[in-house]
């Protein structure tokens, strides 16, 4: 069964995912999203955040250097990561939160199966 791990971490988000292949509709849905998410405005002049695509082991990742999520708007980026990969058929199963007091990120972890 294809397994896949997405690792969220505030403030600025980074998103990770590691594990099974994704469409690259995918990809894409996630990157004109997950910029919407964000409790900061998108950046009119400058580039949209694209996944960079890491071999050995093989992962997707995407910074938003200049973005801020919030309390509510860390919740509709999670909701936001959801909603795209259930398009394709992956369901939840598990997820966990870290909160490091020191620098004050969250690390949110999110574990999928695919339907």
């Amino acid at each position: 069964m294809p397994n896949l791990c997405v690792s969220c971490t505030f403030n600025p988000p980074v998103i990770t995912v590691l594990g099974s292949y994704l469409r690259d509709d995918t990809i894409r849905l996630l990157e004109h999203n997950l910029v919407l998410s964000t409790s900061t405005s998108a950046n009119v002049t400058g580039e949209t955040p694209k996944f960079v695509f890491f071999s050995n082991p093989d992962y997707w990742k995407i910074s938003f250097p200049q973005h801020f999520c919030d309390e509510l708007h860390k919740s509709i980026f999670i909701s936001t990561i959801m909603d795209c990969l259930s398009q394709e058929g992956w369901i939840l199963r598990a997820s966990n939160t870290v909160c490091d007091e020191e620098t004050e990120m969250d690390t949110s972890k999110l574990f999928f199966t695919l339907n």
